[in-house]
């Protein structure tokens, strides 16, 4: 009976060590670490939920910076862009062929309103560095040097014309999108935020609520929310990088066929994607195309999208309007 009794209180004794470390490791799986940091010229932000979530977040920042300086980056020396930049025929890597491939055909289904080799002419308002206004000279020679036709890609091979220069700043923040989600998930991580300036990943199950900013607001402050499930989502606006000159506004989002900023009565455009590529290249090719071409183009690839307007409409997809919340006075949902 003794010896029943004692080997009741190792048992129970094991139990309780058992639960313990149970109740550790689910606190520890539902812990949630944010890092943030600045790399490929914007704000990052990583919220990581999970196991590992402290590994995963350092994880996503070496990530993040490693595809900017070894692929994306244009001014970055040995980066695979600025190899395609300085040589007339390039032999890509699988995924630079991927999203090269991917990126003309978005090309295509806007009727050449996005443009992955437009770089000639976004060099010419320097919005990163001293903007100003080209001159209609400029403009027209940096244009002849530009546009995907100046591409021809067979197999790995991308054969570049003299002059062109390839700029996947359109989407470059989606491709890490995409990169960080298929990192995510090799590490078993239950839920991740992960914001790429503009390119916000939404990861694991359930809902999120996902701010739009407000065009004409602070940074930080929300014109709407959109509840959204597990996804890409990017937002593409003339007021991210702008001046002004002999008193008219100028942003970077311009026209492939004038090399001028779009002018077509929107300030802001959201595309909700599976894709981070494709929701940030969409969100650019749809500003360029106005409300309703985006809208089309965003059907095509199977995407909702969201339109403010300068007199503040906020235009949906009819997949996402039910979804939308508005928080700022003075915006009007169009029915």
């Amino acid at each position: 009976y003794k010896g029943a009794c004692k080997l009741k209180k190792i048992l129970i004794a094991l139990a309780v060590v058992a639960a313990v470390a149970a109740a550790a490791i689910f606190f520890a799986s539902s812990n949630e670490v944010k890092r943030e940091f600045f790399a490929m010229d914007t704000f990052v932000s990583a919220k990581v939920k999970g196991f590992a979530a402290k590994d995963a977040a350092g994880g996503v920042s070496t990530l993040v910076r490693e595809l900017d300086s070894k692929q994306l980056s244009r001014y970055t020396s040995g980066s695979e862009i600025s190899r395609i930049n300085s040589e007339a025929e390039t032999v890509l890597s699988d995924e630079m062929r991927d999203y090269i491939t991917e990126l003309l055909e978005v090309g295509k289904m806007s009727g050449g309103k996005f443009d992955i080799a437009l770089g000639a002419v976004s060099d010419l308002w320097s919005f990163n560095d001293s903007p100003r206004v080209p001159s209609t000279d400029e403009l027209t020679e940096a244009l002849s040097r530009s546009g995907s036709g100046k591409l021809s890609l067979s197999g790995n091979t991308l054969t570049r014309a003299d002059g062109c220069i390839v700029d996947l700043g359109s989407a470059g923040k989606g491709i890490a999108l995409d990169k960080v989600k298929s990192y995510l998930s090799d590490k078993k991580i239950s839920s991740a935020v992960v914001s790429v300036g503009g390119s916000v990943l939404l990861y694991g199950k359930g809902s999120f609520n996902v701010g739009v900013r407000d065009p004409w607001g602070e940074a930080g402050r929300s014109v709407m929310t959109v509840k959204l499930g597990a996804g890409c989502v990017s937002t593409s606006g003339s007021y991210e990088r702008c001046f002004e000159q002999g008193g008219k506004r100028y942003h970077h989002i311009l026209d492939p066929d004038t090399g001028l900023p779009v002018e077509n009565g929107l300030v802001s455009v959201t595309v909700i994607s599976d894709s981070g590529l494709l929701s940030d290249a969409l969100s650019t090719a749809c500003f360029v195309l106005g409300a309703e071409g985006g809208a089309k183009l965003a059907a095509k690839y199977g995407c909702e999208a969201i339109f403010i307007t300068e007199d503040k409409k906020v235009i949906c997809t009819d997949g996402i309007k039910p979804n939308v919340t508005v928080l700022a006075d003075g915006y009007t949902v169009v029915e």
